[in-house]
């Protein structure tokens, strides 16, 4: 079968994760991934890893994360879980309404801001990643400007003031 073809049939038929994928070690990596466990430790847990090293192991269970079907078939089993366990988002918000209700009754201020940002993650207000963009300051190794200061502007911007110290 030509590649183009075998592109065009991948594109016009997206998996929708209701069936079993037919690589069983695929299935098993998606069934772990569901259940909570770690994109390293499933790849292991399917059988991928034999003789590799943690940080190949770690990359390539990156990537078989991101395939389309793996995708999928663990967003279909984790609404499962759910539907089949009964929580939804909605339960959840009123479950952590009542838990703010109940720590503003008994003055814990702690467990109120604690409900109220499970409840802001929950619906996707807050989410957790670092914000690095205006922390990293890293000198360039070449430079990009040439800024020099004189003596008297140097000494304008850091001399202590005059006059008696206080």
């Amino acid at each position: 079968m030509p590649v183009g073809n075998w592109l065009n049939k991948e594109k016009a038929a997206l998996p929708d994760g209701r069936s079993v994928l037919s690589n069983a070690r695929y299935e098993r990596f998606a069934q772990g991934l569901a259940k909570g466990k770690t994109q390293h430790e499933c790849y292991i847990w399917a059988g991928f890893a034999p003789g590799r090293k943690p940080m190949e192991v770690r990359s390539e269970a990156s990537k078989l994360s991101r395939r389309p079907e793996i995708a999928a078939r663990v967003v279909y089993l984790q609404g499962r879980q759910a539907e089949r366990i009964g929580v939804t988002v909605d339960a959840l918000v009123a479950e952590l309404d009542d838990m703010l209700k109940l720590a503003k009754r008994v003055k814990h201020p702690a467990a109120g801001v604690g409900a109220i940002l499970a409840k802001g993650k929950l619906l996707g207000l807050i989410i957790d990643r670092p914000e690095a963009e205006g922390a990293l300051r890293k000198p360039s190794r070449t430079p990009t400007e040439v800024k020099q200061m004189s003596l008297t502007d140097w000494e304008k911007k850091f001399a202590p003031p005059e006059g008696p110290l206080q």
